[in-house]
């Protein structure tokens, strides 16, 4: 790890003494009402110990002289379930596993019965009452005035994307969602030794990572939202603790702490997958050479003859879905299709069987549905006129007259679908990076001869047991490419002198300000100092 430096601040640096009229420029005013506060909210699936690394999280940020509170979504969930706020039964027994589904069921409940970010305001009003617990007397009427000191709250632990959505709507850049990660094994292993009876652990997992109910626990769709991402699978708390050393430093804008291969090369396919007018989504893809440099990259979108994707040079020659006369997704469209297709003959032949259903056009509706969704027909990509990112980055370089993808690494926003999987596998690359689940993806059903999912990265110099000539689906770990711009961005690293600016790690500010105030605040202050200064405007005059 690098020497600890000082933050540059956003302020030029002044050589003489502020005087008495620079203090009362805006911008000096602004600097003082910088928020000293952190929110960070974790995100994990069962079993991933994701404990271990809150509590180093803990210890870390009580080492920056912050003062560190703990908000427990378990007990805000238990609270609720003990005053009757919610009410889910009784369940038939009071093993490790059923206690785990009685939290589950209680937050699905609350979310259910008041709105699906209701943990979220729970956690904020907690945040509140802290904060005005720690407030001195002198500012009970005029609460607005007080600038806490280095207080970072730690919500253990965040189940649902609009709880994170809330969360980063109030506080902006104070707030920051820290994904733990963990392989399959390793979190079955962690919840057996907890005391989950081991028959029950894959049904405990699976319920954990996604319900049905769109107010039940969604994980997977919480966990991709992440700022940062751990893997918890080595073993040793060493691991955790230099990646929390390496996210504060980052955090606090240490200088000399530098983008890894994973980084660089997933905020590359991020980038990649911002040139894609896909109407489902955007994914980005890049490949990287066993020495890391990227040779290749790719987003979802339409081809175009003569080789390539449409993109906006293309003009009026752009014939991407959303730019055609239909304006209408092909591969919906085709589903649709399919879809009216099993009406009519249905209809069909419920009159000829069932003459009293067919008559009954909320009956025919009710089959349909239920025969549409359990046929997958609703989950099929093969209607699609997109190129799928990851086979775009093959492509370009076939297109190139590459040599080979031998031993190469893919980076991938979205987990690949079974189509792209099996082209990975006959490419020749050793490794994949992903983000973003994909629910879709049949990979794991069709490729597992060749393919290791959910599977521990190996340690330089060190080869695992499990290691194979598979391909390795790995999920990603760092910074996530989001914030890739805002934590790699420094602004001062040497003196006039040409020395490395230091930082004191205890004192320095967050890399990334946030204010205690909003824009309309800062608004009347600069309009009030332009007053003192300057005649009024013609909208005051007017006035």
């Amino acid at each position: 790890m690098n020497t600890p430096a000082t933050i540059p601040t956003e302020l030029p640096t002044e050589k003489r003494k502020p005087t008495q009229a620079d203090k009362n420029k805006p911008i000096h005013q602004f600097k003082g009402r910088e928020s000293s506060e952190l929110v960070i909210a974790f995100a994990g699936p069962i079993g991933s110990g994701i404990t271990s690394v809150i509590n180093q999280a803990e210890q870390q940020l009580k080492a920056l002289n912050y003062t560190v509170h703990r908000i427990k979504i378990s007990q805000l969930i238990d609270d609720a379930l003990k005053k009757n706020i919610v009410n889910i039964g009784k369940l038939p027994s009071l093993d490790k596993a059923d206690r785990y589904i009685r939290l589950q069921d209680g937050g699905s409940a609350l979310r259910k019965q008041f709105a699906p970010d209701i943990l979220a305001e729970w956690a904020v009003r907690e945040i509140v009452g802290v904060r005005a617990e720690d407030m001195p007397p002198e500012f009970d009427t005029k609460p607005k005035e007080f600038i806490p000191d280095r207080i970072a709250y730690l919500i253990d632990q965040i189940k649902h994307p609009a709880e994170v959505q809330l969360l980063r709507a109030v506080y902006r850049n104070l707030f920051y969602l820290v994904g733990v990660v963990s392989v399959a094994a390793s979190r079955g292993n962690r919840l057996e030794q907890e005391g989950v009876p081991k028959a029950r652990v894959s049904e405990l997992m699976e319920r954990d990572r996604r319900q049905e109910d769109d107010n039940g626990q969604q994980l997977d769709k919480a966990l991709q939202l992440a700022d940062f991402f751990i893997r918890n699978d080595r073993g040793s708390l060493d691991p955790i603790r230099e990646q929390i050393t390496r996210f504060l430093a980052l955090l606090h804008g240490e200088n000399g702490v530098t983008p890894t291969r994973q980084e660089y090369g997933m905020y590359v396919a991020y980038a990649a997958g911002l040139k894609s007018a896909c109407m489902s989504r955007q994914v980005g893809a890049a490949i990287a050479n066993a020495d890391g440099e990227i040779i290749a990259t790719g987003c979802n979108d339409v081809p175009k003859a003569g080789g390539g994707l449409y993109e906006t040079e293309d003009g009026s020659n752009d014939h991407r879905c959303v730019h055609r006369e239909e304006q209408v997704c092909f591969n919906d469209r085709e589903k649709t299709v399919l879809r009216e297709a099993m009406r009519t003959s249905l209809s069909t032949k419920l009159a000829e069987v069932a003459t009293d259903l067919a008559a009954k056009p909320e009956v025919l509706e009710a089959i349909v549905e239920a025969i549409y969704g359990a046929s997958r027909i609703k989950d099929l990509i093969e209607f699609s006129r997109a190129v799928h990112a990851e086979m775009e980055a093959i492509i370009s370089l076939a297109r190139g007259g590459s040599s080979g993808l031998t031993d190469a690494v893919l980076y991938t926003t979205t987990f690949p679908c079974h189509s792209c999987a099996r082209h990975i596998v006959a490419a020749g690359i050793k490794r994949v990076y992903y983000i973003e689940p994909y629910e879709k993806s049949l990979a794991k059903n069709l490729h597992s001869d060749a393919i290791q999912f959910d599977t521990e990265e190996s340690i330089a110099g060190v080869k695992r047991s499990a290691d194979s000539e598979h391909v390795k689906f790995i999920h990603f770990e760092g910074i996530a490419p989001r914030q890739y711009l805002r934590f790699f961005t420094m602004n001062s690293r040497k003196d006039s002198g040409g020395r490395v600016i230091k930082i004191v790690p205890t004192q320095a500010s967050k890399a990334v300000n946030e204010y205690l105030d909003d824009y309309r605040d800062f608004e009347a202050k600069v309009v009030a100092h332009l007053a003192e200064i300057l005649p009024p405007s013609r909208h005051e005059a007017d006035s």
